[in-house]
């Protein structure tokens, strides 16, 4: 076994996988911590995502990031009541 594969070993069992900009931006985006798109990307960047813009540029995409937070906040708003 080379050193790289005991790191990897080591790396891996220590420091689970964080997940890549798309998937976390769909994690925040259905927690409702987000009031728009805007508010998700900065809450990315914070979290080390700097490159995030470049994978949420779709109008698809965001759009469909969109129509989750306002599903998240509406439901939390309803449940608050």
């Amino acid at each position: 076994m080379t050193d790289y594969n005991v790191r990897c070993q080591v790396d891996e069992e220590f420091m689970p996988e964080r997940p890549g900009v798309v998937e976390r931006a769909f994690e925040i985006a259905k927690s409702g911590k987000a009031a728009n798109i805007a508010e998700l990307r900065k809450q990315l960047t914070a979290e080390g995502y700097s490159n995030n813009a470049q994978f949420l540029a779709g109008r698809s995409l965001s759009n469909q990031l969109t129509r989750m937070i306002t599903e998240a906040r509406m439901s939390k708003a309803n449940g608050a009541r």
